[in-house]
């Protein structure tokens, strides 16, 4: 027998709207448990997978932190030690005569001792020759002189003014002696001097 169009419709309809019956309702579960498996099965891992890679993004950029807060750190700390470098290095060229020949040198020491003999009041009798060492580009300036004065004040004046000078001169002998009234003695005195960089490149 065959049925028409509107006869299969009709058909259609009727198992539509027919309540399911234990067996058909048993195999929709079956088929709804099925399709929750396949998508539990394809979507935990793909769940995993981002997940591991969001940690693992996260755990970088922890990382990439830490690196850019060590290198912050010794950052601060390299420009901490040049500028105590560049401090200590003004300090110890305040304390140096300015470079030049062993006249220049020797001229210059002469002018700032007999600078600090007259502050203090002691009359400079005589002075040697200046002697000059070098070693590397380093100058050692090494002056003798005579002096006369009236009171041991002077000389303590004096040997004060020395210790505070700038260039730097260290006593380095001294002996003093009373004659009548006065007090006559000798001291050699040395300062330094250093080669910069311009004069060694030229």
């Amino acid at each position: 027998m065959v049925l028409s169009g509107g006869a299969v419709i009709s058909k259609f309809r009727q198992l539509n709207s027919r309540p399911l019956n234990n067996r058909e309702r048993n195999i929709l579960r079956l088929a709804l448990a099925v399709a929750l498996l396949l998508v539990l099965s394809n979507g935990i891992p793909a769940l995993q997978s981002i997940y591991q890679n969001r940690a693992t993004q996260i755990e970088q950029l922890l990382t990439d932190i830490e690196r850019e807060q060590r290198l912050l750190e010794e950052t601060e700390q390299w420009q901490a030690r040049a500028a105590q470098t560049n401090e200590q290095r003004e300090r110890l060229d305040d304390m140096l005569f300015e470079s030049g020949t062993a006249p220049m040198l020797t001229a210059s020491i002469q002018r700032l001792i007999r600078q600090h003999a007259t502050q203090s009041g002691i009359n400079i009798t005589s002075t040697e020759l200046a002697e000059t060492e070098s070693s590397g580009d380093w100058t050692k300036l090494e002056q003798s002189l005579s002096f006369v004065m009236d009171n041991q004040q002077s000389i303590m004046n004096f040997l004060r003014v020395l210790d505070q000078s700038r260039p730097y001169l260290a006593v380095q002998d001294f002996s003093m002696r009373r004659a009548r009234n006065q007090f006559i003695g000798d001291i050699t005195v040395v300062g330094f001097s250093r080669q910069n960089d311009t004069e060694e490149a030229e």
